[in-house]
């Protein structure tokens, strides 16, 4: 007689799960076999869905990602894949591929996206940000201003456009981390240009706001809303206006109320706010930094008197690799001892201080104040997409070092975040955030039973609340 073993595995499905709705709503797989980029092994459509449930399961470097889909995943039984196919070059490789199709593939999602999801480009946000290295082999990472704030770091810059009505990202670009944001956009801009229709109100931050960025936006018979960049441009257009010229827009639930003034100036209408809200804030943080100027000139003059200009100086050793050569250097930094007094210093930092509340805006369309500012502030749905990015599924730092390996991790990310906010659409849940989601579908299981041969005999979800029930029977028709 024989007797065979059985055993029982409890896998994590909500990422293989999502994944492969939305493959079957948007076509995922066929777009990647329709650019017939692997021909051997295991198919490249498997390992990007693998790798972006794995994305949503757990995100972390693309190693432990494999380890995940390997060992704890239902990723295999999701897409059909045999175990034994499931190796780290396989996956390092086909993400290679993948990265060097990033500017085809993610452009061909869009047409299914835009099918079922209707993208409405009347309104379009653009922003830009940066990730960082740990390493210095990627040519495209390069030292630039740190949004991570880790100005000691290499770093790429990424690029979203996303729709302002749905909140979809029609558009993604990686660059130089040395790339300053104006140069940034019109790379962007040129990419995705042509998908506009005429007449889009193209809204981004005041850093890539130039002339001929803007006036590349009215040439291609698009218009623009943007913050005014200068500090004294600003100065100057609160010194000309009254405040009690300003007409009242709105209030707050505390009480406090905003301001608006406009005008036209040449081709472009300009836009003055005052927000007693941000008054309020603003002093706060003059105020902050008052205390922090004094209490750090209050410890620098105690450490001189104990240790003269040895206390304002410090000693570095940095090292770089030049061809086959490393060069060593000894770095002396000393800080800047300025002759003011403390008085002196503040009465500088309060020179500003009628600037508090104030801020404008500028746009070649004619649009009411409280239209302008309504979508200018809306703006932040694409900072907390980048937010997402970061924070829940892990873009940063990059564990790769191939610029194209570099490119397929990014796509990989975008679209387990895509997926996930495509999700939220469909389940009507827009008002919770993708941590929340993500929260639930990682606590769905798959508890799949095998027999000693490795047949399965049997196999059902376990953890299921109301929330993934519904997310299980989601039918996309």
């Amino acid at each position: 007689m024989n007797i065979t073993n059985e055993t029982i595995n409890t896998l994590q499905a909500g990422g293989a799960k999502i994944t492969k709705k939305m493959d079957n709503l948007l076509g995922f797989s066929n777009i990647i076999q329709s650019l017939n980029l692997k021909k051997k092994g295991l198919a490249l459509e498997k390992i990007a869905l693998s790798l972006i449930s794995a994305r949503i399961d757990q995100p972390d470097s693309v190693w432990n990602s494999v380890e995940h889909i390997k060992n704890m995943s239902s990723a295999p039984q999701a897409f059909n894949i045999n175990p034994k196919g499931i190796k780290q070059k396989t996956f390092y490789r086909g993400l290679v591929l993948l990265g060097k199709n990033f500017e085809k593939i993610y452009p061909l999602i869009m047409e299914p996206v835009n099918k079922y999801f209707k993208l409405d480009m009347n309104n379009v946000f653009v922003d830009w940000t940066s990730s960082y290295f740990n390493g210095n082999k990627c040519s495209l990472a390069k030292h630039g201003f740190s949004k991570d704030h880790r100005p000691d770091k290499r770093q790429v810059n990424i690029g979203l456009a996303m729709t302002a009505g749905k909140c979809i990202p029609f558009h993604i670009s990686l660059e130089e981390g040395n790339l300053v944001d104006m140069k940034h956009f019109k790379k962007d801009y040129s990419a995705f240009k042509k998908k506009l229709p005429k007449n889009t109100l193209i809204i981004f931050d005041k850093g890539a706001k130039s002339k001929g960025n803007c006036k590349m936006i009215c040439d291609n018979g698009n218009d623009y809303l943007s913050a005014i960049r200068d500090a004294a441009e600003l100065r100057e257009k609160i010194n000309q206006v009254d405040k009690d010229s300003m007409m009242e827009l709105f209030s707050y639930e505390n009480g406090d109320k905003v301001f608006g003034y406009w005008k036209l100036c040449g081709e472009v209408y300009e836009y003055l706010y005052y927000d007693e809200r941000k008054a309020k804030k603003d002093v706060k943080k003059r105020q902050k930094m008052m205390n922090k100027v004094l209490k750090k000139n209050k410890e620098l003059l105690k450490k001189m008197r104990k240790k003269g200009f040895k206390a304002v100086t410090k000693k570095k050793r940095k090292t770089a690799e030049l061809n086959n050569l490393i060069v060593t250097t000894n770095i002396t930094i000393q800080e800047r001892l300025v002759e003011k007094t403390d008085e002196e210093i503040l009465a500088e930092l309060e020179e500003d201080k009628y600037l508090d509340g104030f801020f404008a805006l500028e746009s070649s369309r004619n649009l009411k104040p409280k239209n302008a500012l309504r979508l200018y502030r809306r703006k932040d749905k694409i900072e907390k997409l980048f937010s997402d990015l970061k924070s829940v599924h892990k873009i940063r730092p990059f564990r790769v070092w191939d610029d194209d390996a570099v490119k397929g991790a990014a796509l990989i990310c975008m679209v387990a975040t895509l997926f996930v906010g495509l999700l939220q659409l469909t389940m009507n849940c827009v008002r919770k955030t993708k941590k929340t989601i993500l929260d639930r579908l990682r606590r769905l299981t798959l508890v799949v039973n095998f027999d000693g041969f490795g047949n399965i005999i049997w196999k059902r979800f376990a953890n299921v609340g109301e929330f993934l029930l519904k997310f299980i029977n989601l039918s996309f028709g």
